[in-house]
């Protein structure tokens, strides 16, 4: 069964930029009329301020990581979905011209397929990750590592649809989310040409019909999917075979294919060609 990929939030970070540059990017919010809310001296960043523009886009804004203790020019970090940077291209434009250096920082990965949940099947390549459940949703990671490379949540995207935004899909929809946070910051210029391998973190499959298995193995597998019995390296290895030649879904084809594509509209905005 095709999947099919696109990108959920996008993080990427702006080197050396001064105060004044942050508090302008308020005052043009304000001027705006968008919605804000600030946080001073919380978490990981000195300044937080999260902006919406009316039901259509938020923009999530760090400024002065606390790491940064001399000096007067500061990181500034943006995260919002990849076609939400449009809607603040004039608010983003002067810290553009202010900053030294833009760097792509991370994002989350999504990979879609129209069946239900029971169908799908992640296994992670180390024994180390560990399958956690809440509701129907599957985890690889706790939740203070929802921002760190390779977390992973598979979920019922038809039902989150529906109970997040009143939309209802007349066919199944699953989706299997991963962070891609390369271990070093790779400028925004050059992206497009590194894309996710998230293979090397999970094998993943779709069954559309457990009936066509052997017993045994689609017990086995049914349990990796479940997170039951994560067995030794040999079970695991024979039934990652079982399901290769057929019911691969491959993260690494489906990131070449179409990752230039999918950051085109954020860099074009961030780096001043929109």
């Amino acid at each position: 069964m095709k999947a099919t990929i696109s990108i959920d939030k996008f993080v990427m970070e702006y080197k050396d930029v001064p105060l004044g540059a942050y508090y302008g990017l308020i005052r043009d919010a304000a001027m705006n009329g968008f919605q804000m809310k600030e946080t001073v001296y919380w978490g990981e960043y000195c300044y937080e301020l999260h902006i919406r523009k009316e039901k259509k886009a938020y923009l999530h804004v760090f400024y002065k990581n606390f790491r940064e203790t001399k000096g007067h020019l500061h990181t500034l970090r943006l995260e919002t979905r990849p076609e939400h940077y449009l809607h603040f291209y004039e608010l983003l434009e002067p810290i553009r011209k202010v900053a030294s250096r833009i760097y792509f920082v991370g994002c989350d990965v999504a990979y879609d397929v129209r069946t239900s949940l029971e169908h799908v099947v992640v296994i992670p390549m180390h024994g180390k990750r560990k399958m956690t459940h809440e509701g129907t949703t599957r985890y690889f990671g706790l939740p203070c590592q929802r921002k760190t490379n390779g977390y992973c949540r598979i979920y019922d995207k038809k039902l989150e649809l529906w109970e997040k935004q009143k939309i209802m899909l007349d066919h199944e929809l699953s989706r299997i989310e991963i962070v891609y946070k390369p271990d070093k910051k790779i400028l925004l210029t050059d992206v497009s040409g590194h894309p996710p391998e998230q293979n090397k973190q999970y094998f993943a499959a779709v069954v559309p019909d457990w009936s066509e298995l052997p017993k045994r193995r689609a017990e086995q597998i049914r349990n990796l999917r479940d997170g039951v019995d994560m067995y030794d390296r040999r079970i695991r290895k024979a039934v990652k075979e079982t399901l290769a030649a057929r019911y691969h879904v491959d993260f690494n084809q489906l990131a070449r294919e179409q990752w230039e594509s999918l950051v085109e509209v954020p860099c074009a905005v961030l780096l001043g060609a929109a």
